[in-house]
């Protein structure tokens, strides 16, 4: 009995094996595959992205000229704007994309301060500056590419088995770009 035991516990074993090999052989191409395209449609959008920054850095600096760097949205604009000129040229929209999705929060934040702040309102460099921001438009369907091989990725490393894999293999959830305007 215990050794008909000691075979069934080996069979076990060597059926999780094989099917854990089964499911990184069916699985990992796969997602694989999507992060890569997930990597290839973020690729157009980064020198937009970085212009539009550009101009954001000009918003940025008309704050300071107005005399609002010690406003906290200034400070942290400055310093979202430092994350993202460091990993710009990264290409790996892992990283690039939360800093791009800060960003763009920080201006729908600056435009609610604008419109509830005659202060703001006072400062026509600021205006400017948002304005050209406001026309730095970053490719409405490649945002939409983009966006949708984010969620055709995600769908790839979801569910128990592919999910496991993902894990164990470092393929990480990626989060979709979301500008502010929908630009």
């Amino acid at each position: 009995m215990r050794r008909r035991l000691g075979w069934l516990a080996l069979a076990l074993v060597v059926l999780v094996i094989i099917a854990g090999v089964v499911a990184v052989v069916a699985v990992r191409p796969s997602v694989n595959d999507a992060r890569d395209r997930v990597d290839r449609a973020w690729t157009p959008l980064q020198a937009p992205l970085d212009a539009r920054y550009q101009d954001l850095a000009e918003v940025r600096a008309a704050l300071d000229a107005g005399g609002q760097a010690n406003r906290t949205v200034t400070q942290d604009l400055t310093a979202a704007l430092h994350q993202w000129q460091q990993v710009a040229r990264a290409n790996d929209p892992a990283v690039q994309v939360p800093i791009a999705n800060g960003l763009e929060a920080l201006v729908a934040r600056l435009k609610v301060n604008l419109v509830a702040s005659p202060r703001l309102q006072s400062l026509p460099p600021l205006q400017t500056a948002l304005d050209a921001f406001n026309q730095a438009v970053v490719n409405p369907p490649g945002v939409r590419s983009f966006n949708n091989a984010v969620d055709a990725y995600q769908r790839a490393r979801t569910g128990t088995v592919k999910r496991l894999v993902a894990d164990t293999f470092g393929y990480g959830a990626r989060p979709q770009l979301e500008l502010a305007g929908g630009s």
